[in-house]
């Protein structure tokens, strides 16, 4: 039988939301062979396009002078370091025994986008991973804490998981999405667009995918510990909303969910397609530091979502897990979900 068909049913019918603990339930009798997990980076300060839209613009930069704009903060560091712990916690010795308790190079490839704030939360999941033992302790002082272990980044431009950017197509479909659902959508928010030009200075009109940036600098402060501007608060929940649904519109259409998902999921099949045909793959776990767009369009191309998401937190997760029952031989596909570690 073709996995690609296997993969479509398992993923309809085997949806596993995990919460913080780990159980040995699902491991008991079956024994995980491959897994493909996909995280959103750590708390950040905000960037180039949310800024515009404040009016503190110079206490924001005074802020975050140090971690720059994008840059990952102290909270979004901890926030690394706790999915390295959810990880270890679920795929070391503890959970699935996918990866073991001292780094090999051909157990794990680590993949993130170009962004500081994607390699730093990276490199901090992995001082979590993989702390070092005495075999792989270097030094008598940082290398008793810290095993270096490598990413892979692309430049920006040249960058499937920036696929919203860099794809011609997926650009042409967004501008459509866009201008519909200024009358489909957005219709309920048409009263807001008047004191978001006031306050923010920008037509939401001309691109509803403000809603968004406007929330997320809404979440920046509130992590650097500022309060939300006053004007906003009586219409926070509805900006939320349309947040939500700015959001969405990266996953309008089917085309535009397989242009955006389609890779990590084409590359899961192909891997788990070699290990059903018994073939011998290396890295059979492979973390992919990313993006919100990046778990939803993931999400989306499987088509396991129960009903639509929600703009994925600092720190979620999402994984697909290939696995083996024991006592039959069967393989299924069960997928894993964090709304966020640490929490």
């Amino acid at each position: 039988m073709k996995f690609h068909y296997f993969l479509l049913v398992c993923l309809a019918v085997l949806v596993l939301s995990q919460g913080s603990t780990i159980t040995n339930q699902i491991f008991d009798n079956r024994e995980m062979l491959l897994a493909f997990v996909v995280n959103r980076h750590g708390e950040r300060a905000p960037d180039s396009d949310e800024l515009s839209l404040s009016n503190e613009q110079e206490r924001l930069k005074n802020l975050t002078y140090i971690e720059g704009s994008e840059g990952l903060t102290n909270a979004g560091k901890r926030r690394g370091y706790q999915i390295g712990k959810f990880i270890k916690q679920r795929y070391g010795c503890q959970g699935s025994k996918l990866l073991s308790n001292i780094y090999f190079q051909d157990e794990i490839a680590v993949r993130s986008t170009d962004k500081e704030r994607t390699k730093m939360t990276a490199q901090m999941a992995m001082a979590a991973v993989y702390p070092p033992k005495l075999e792989q302790q270097w030094d008598e002082g940082l290398g008793k804490v810290w095993q270096p272990v490598p990413y892979t980044a692309v430049p920006l431009s040249e960058d499937y998981l920036r696929y919203y950017s860099n794809c011609q197509r997926f650009k042409e479909l967004m501008e459509i999405a866009k201008k519909t659902s200024l009358y489909q959508e957005f219709a309920p928010f048409s009263d807001l667009f008047p004191k978001l030009l006031k306050e923010t200075g920008r037509n939401f009109t001309e691109n509803p995918l403000l809603f968004q940036a406007l929330f997320d600098l809404f979440r920046s402060q509130v992590a650097l510990g500022l309060d939300v501007p006053e004007w906003a608060n009586p219409i926070l929940a509805r900006l939320g909303e349309a947040s939500r649904l700015a959001y969405r519109l990266y996953f309008k259409t089917d085309e535009m969910k397989k242009i955006g998902g389609g890779v990590i999921l084409n590359d899961f099949i192909t891997a788990a397609n070699d290990i059903v045909a018994g073939k011998k793959i290396n890295k059979r776990f492979r973390m992919y530091s990313a993006h919100d767009f990046n778990i939803g369009s993931v999400m989306e191309v499987t088509r396991i979502s129960r009903s639509e998401q929600t703009v994925p937190e600092y720190g979620s997760l999402f994984a697909l897990e290939l696995y083996r029952t024991i006592s039959n031989g069967e393989f299924s596909v069960l997928v894993s979900s964090k709304h966020q570690v640490g929490t």
